[in-house]
């Protein structure tokens, strides 16, 4: 394989960051959801980088697609192929300008909708054929449009739905790797393989993508399987609808749900398993449509910053 991995001592050295599931199936504090491109309008990022800065976090990771192929900003790429999906306010590079100012680093989560959720999508960009060459394309060229715009400002994409790409013999993985990196050929990429999963679909990633649904998990050793660095993006909450699924984000359900916290100590304490093996976490937090944290997850955060920013760990 003639794959050279990226350095992942810039994600390492943050240490720990945030992440967010806001899209657009995130729901209001109270009262009906706004409409994607209106809700992208109200966003405050001023609020977003503050609440980083206020947990401490070294870097967030943010969505740019989930369910539905609708992006918090313009992608000529996607307009192409299924128009009105995008928005007039460009809310990625105004998030990754602002976290820069305050010296925190930017990370892209994309989901490509193989899943099948978003009927729209999955015919428009070719993944409901059998030979799905156009889908990932199609994929490639959304990925490489918003690497070519955001550049080194973006220093990683976490790719989910690692299993629904590998679907058939021939994933071009090296074609889609390549899209990732457009615009910064050291921005770390990898793909996720789905909960607490070791299995490794392809070399072409940097990192482990290291989607974790309970704090009890623990690395195996210095580096996850095939060399990669440990990496961990981990829920704070089980969902309490699905037996083995981290709760992610807010929607019309879960706003009323009543949801046990972590300690701060135990939070902690697997910041250090993956402290010592060299890696680096997301912590989720639960967020509301205008961006507004889940305050239990504030206060953990606030908790955990007065720990993990210090000597102490």
């Amino acid at each position: 394989m003639d794959y050279t991995r990226a350095d992942f001592t810039p994600l390492r050295e943050t240490r720990y960051g945030m992440g967010f599931h806001w899209t657009t199936w995130t729901w209001p504090r109270q009262g009906e959801p706004k409409p994607f491109p209106e809700a992208v309008e109200a966003f405050d990022v001023r609020a977003l980088v503050e609440t980083a800065r206020a947990a401490g976090a070294g870097h967030v990771l943010f969505p740019a697609t989930h369910e539905m192929q609708w992006i918090p900003g313009p992608n000529a790429a996607l307009d192409r192929i299924i128009p009105g999906r995008t928005c007039r306010r460009d809310l990625l590079m105004e998030i990754a300008d602002a976290l820069a100012a305050a010296g925190i680093r930017f990370l892209i989560y994309y989901n490509h909708g193989a899943h099948g959720h978003d009927k729209e999508w999955f015919a428009a960009s070719g993944a409901e054929r059998p030979d799905r060459g156009r889908f990932f394309e199609n994929v490639g060229n959304v990925l490489a449009w918003m690497g070519e715009r955001y550049g080194p400002k973006v220093i990683a994409f976490w790719l989910d739905g690692a299993s629904e790409l590998s679907r058939g013999p021939d994933t071009p993985w090296a074609q889609l790797t390549r899209a990732a990196k457009a615009g910064h050929p050291d921005r770390l990429v990898c793909y996720n393989p789905g909960i607490e999963r070791l299995d490794l679909f392809t070399q072409y990633q940097d990192f482990w993508a290291g989607e974790v649904t309970h704090l009890e998990f623990a690395p195996s050793g210095a580096l996850a399987p095939g060399g990669l660095p440990w990496y961990s993006f981990v829920a704070l909450h089980r969902d309490p609808r699905l037996r083995l699924s981290g709760l992610w984000g807010i929607d019309k359900d879960a706003r009323d749900m009543v949801l046990p916290s972590h300690s701060a100590d135990q939070v902690l304490a697997y910041l250090r398993r993956f402290r010592d093996c060299g890696g680096a976490v997301t912590f989720n937090v639960l967020c509301y449509q205008d961006g507004s944290i889940y305050e239990p997850d504030m206060e953990l955060m606030r908790a955990v910053k007065r720990v993990a920013r210090s000597s102490r760990v």
